[in-house]
Parts: structure tokens; C-alpha cells; sequence
């Protein structure tokens, strides 16, 4: 019998693990960023209804960058074949952070309350990318 060798799918995985905690880091980083330019946003607007407001264009051109970050975090967590956990986790805020944050924002300019909800699932969005950090922090010390 000859033998096959398979090749080992496992090397990139410390690599990829310590990109997800960093990327879950930066994660955080950037919602609180988002929060910080949201208040920046609506102190500014001066009598204009929120979708005409400039003064919230940095939080609105900033969300792309939260939506890009939660993506490449579902993807390293792909890539390093880690635990289910963090890839569903990793998914829910890559879903969280883009379209349902962009459809709740819209949704607010109409219905006061629906823009409400697009802060509490920033704050669900915070808290799960926290959560993710933490989890991953001891494979920063792997191999």
C-alpha cells in the first residue's frame, strides 16, 4: 500500500487564532469609536432631521470599517478552524454590524423607536466582540 500524505491544514491556525483576538480587539475599539462619533454626530445637528444632519457623516462613513473589521473576523475564524462558538459568534456580529445596523438606522429616520434599537444592537454588537477578545486572549500566547 502506498501511503498519501495530507497536507497539514493546521499550520496557518496560531497565525489565524492570534488575527481573530486582534481583530476581536479592534472590534471593540472601533464600536466604541462608532458610539464616540454618533454623540459627536447628533450634538451637531442643528434643527435638520437626522438623515440631512453632515455633522453624523463620520459615524455613517465609520460604520463601513466596523462592517469590514466583523467580516475579516468571521473569516480568520474560518480560516483557523476554531471553535464552533466563535465562528457563529463571529458571524452574528459580522450580520449584526451590517445589515442589520444599516436597516435599523433607516428604519430610525422614520420610527424614533426602531433608531433606539440601533444603539441597544451597537451595544450587543460591543458586547459579544468583548466577549470574543476575551475567549481568545490565551491563544495569543499559543505557539
Amino acid at each position: 500500500m502506498t501511503e498519501t500524505t495530507q497536507p497539514d491544514v493546521t499550520k496557518g491556525a496560531p497565525t489565524a487564532d492570534k488575527v481573530f483576538a486582534y481583530l476581536a480587539a479592534l472590534l471593540v475599539l472601533c464600536v466604541i469609536v462608532q458610539f464616540f462619533l454618533a454623540g459627536l454626530g447628533v450634538w451637531g445637528i442643528d434643527q435638520h432631521k437626522i438623515d440631512k444632519a453632515s455633522s453624523i457623516d463620520p459615524h455613517r462613513g465609520f460604520a463601513g470599517v466596523v462592517a469590514l473589521v466583523a467580516v475579516l473576523m468571521f473569516i480568520t475564524a474560518l480560516v483557523s478552524r476554531t471553535s464552533k462558538t466563535r465562528i457563529w459568534v463571529s458571524i452574528l456580529i459580522a450580520i449584526l454590524a451590517e445589515p442589520i445596523q444599516a436597516l435599523l438606522a433607516v428604519g430610525g429616520e422614520h420610527q424614533h423607536w426602531v433608531g433606539g434599537l440601533h444603539v441597544l444592537d451597537a451595544v450587543v454588537i460591543l458586547g459579544l466582540s468583548g466577549w470574543m477578545h476575551r475567549v481568545s486572549r490565551p491563544l495569543l500566547k499559543r505557539g
